[in-house]
């Protein structure tokens, strides 16, 4: 799929499985997709479909045992990860790729200050003294919308707001200019007006500084404002990929079209929503053919004996369906 700039991030192939005691869980099974410098790209699923596990693939952080990255590559500026030591790969963490963390309150430590978090940070990548890591953290602070960023410095994470918390959570991730900002899940648990401020922060920084960003959400009404390319997965599979507006308007693989229609819209008058009926598979013992087959409206026994492979259903546009590229009129005679 073609990019509109110079490629950042490159994933090729990737598998990431969990060894447990009932079994192997496929939580990547072969997800492949690139991020151009200064694109955003959003990966949509619902939970358990492998989206966070994608993303702390990418950052090397997958815990080994039970998890271990089987096969692929993560190419970022031309090396891949896969291939570093542990020194490199910290070199690349936070200096290069920033990552913010679901839970904020959890990914900060309660027992120091905000501002000593993010200053600790900087000082260790960047090795800055101890004045001017301060200096850079309270900067961190202002440029993330946090008031009166001095003495917020001073403060303890139980002594910030939710939004303030994530704030300081981006404020941390890009405290060392990385080129790639994974976000995952930036917006859970909070209340709609701060989840917007969160999205326009993330927006105008990408703006301002021009990062590359790989937004991790289950929200659709986030993604639209933000993203330029949309990569839908289900069952630790890529179902379907695409620019956002061929994604939400042309949907060509009958999750994305679900999901796109379980979604108010305010251009579109509806008596009901459409429910996605059943639940996601085991990543244990996955069904037969097309994994979102017993769910989906359109099935037919080819989909209950023949896993479709991605491929193109128009240029640019990819989609793991056995009917992807006559979809439209596939999917006619079910509406919303």
């Amino acid at each position: 799929m073609a990019n509109k700039g110079e490629t950042l991030l490159e994933v090729k192939g990737l598998k990431t499985y969990f060894h447990t005691q009932e079994g192997v869980v496929k939580a990547v099974d072969g997800v492949s997709f690139s991020i151009a410098r200064g694109e955003a790209l959003a990966v949509v699923g619902e939970s358990g479909c492998g989206k966070t596990v994608t993303a702390l693939s990418v950052m090397n952080l997958i815990p080994d045992p039970p998890g271990r990255i089987e096969e692929g590559e993560i190419i970022f500026e031309g090396r891949n990860l896969l291939e570093m030591n542990d020194r490199e790969i910290r070199q690349v963490r936070g200096n290069h790729i920033g990552m913010i963390f679901q839970d904020p309150m959890t990914s900060l430590n309660p027992v120091f200050t905000i501002g000593s978090q993010i200053s600790e940070a900087v000082r260790v990548h960047l090795g800055l003294s101890r004045g001017d890591a301060r200096q850079r953290a309270i900067e961190l602070l202002r440029m993330v919308e946090i008031p009166q960023a001095e003495r917020r410095y001073k403060m303890y994470p139980h002594e910030f707001s939710g939004g303030m918390r994530q704030r300081a959570m981006i404020a941390m991730a890009l405290s060392c200019e990385p080129k790639l900002l994974i976000a995952d899940e930036p917006s859970t648990a909070l209340d709609v007006t701060i989840q917007a401020q969160i999205m326009e922060l993330i927006g105008r920084l990408r703006e301002e500084i021009g990062l590359a960003v790989m937004l991790i959400t289950h929200d659709l009404g986030v993604v639209a404002g933000v993203a330029e390319t949309v990569l839908v997965m289900y069952a630790g599979k890529v179902v379907e990929y695409a620019d956002i507006d061929r994604v939400y308007y042309n949907s060509r693989h009958p999750y994305a079209w679900s999901l796109m229609r379980s979604v108010p819209r305010l251009d579109e008058k509806k008596d009901r929503l459409l429910t996605i009926g059943g639940s996601p598979p085991s990543l244990i013992n996955l069904p037969p053919g097309c994994s979102f087959s017993p769910r989906c409206p359109f099935a037919e026994e080819v989909c209950r004996r023949e896993e479709p492979p991605l491929r193109e259903a128009e240029p640019g546009h990819l989609s793991a369906c056995h009917f992807a590229a006559d979809f439209e009129q596939h999917g006619q005679g079910v509406k919303a």
